[in-house]
């Protein structure tokens, strides 16, 4: 998608993290994905599957992390092509956001069914 948006000429590059929040040098941009993204594998996404919560929530989120990085490695920037009226992001955001989503309200669902258990 990202090659035909190029194509196009409505790609964006961005600098930044988080929605412009995060900036900094592009070295310690990355340097700082891989740590939040090893992180993540590490320690959340194992947790969510031991919750019972789907997989895909996790993979979402650490394949849309992932897709930046390698758009961060290749170009300093990642490429947003999506634009809204408040932000313009890309898939790979997209999915990052559907799966923090998905992993809140399911974690959260989770937890009522074992409070409910735990009463019973």
């Amino acid at each position: 998608m990202k090659s035909l948006a190029a194509q196009g000429g409505i790609v964006a590059g961005n600098p930044a993290l988080a929605f412009g929040v995060v900036g900094g040098p592009a070295r310690l941009l990355i340097l700082g994905m891989i740590v939040v993204l090893l992180a993540f594998i590490r320690f959340v996404a194992p947790r969510a599957a031991s919750l019972g919560l789907s997989p895909v929530l996790p993979a979402l989120i650490a394949g849309g992390m992932f897709a930046n990085l390698v758009d961060r490695l290749r170009f300093g920037v990642t490429r947003d092509f999506i634009v809204t009226p408040w932000v313009t992001i890309n898939v790979a955001d997209v999915a990052v956001i559907a799966g923090a989503v998905g992993l809140f309200f399911a974690a959260v669902r989770q937890m009522y069914k074992l409070r409910d258990a735990l009463r019973a």
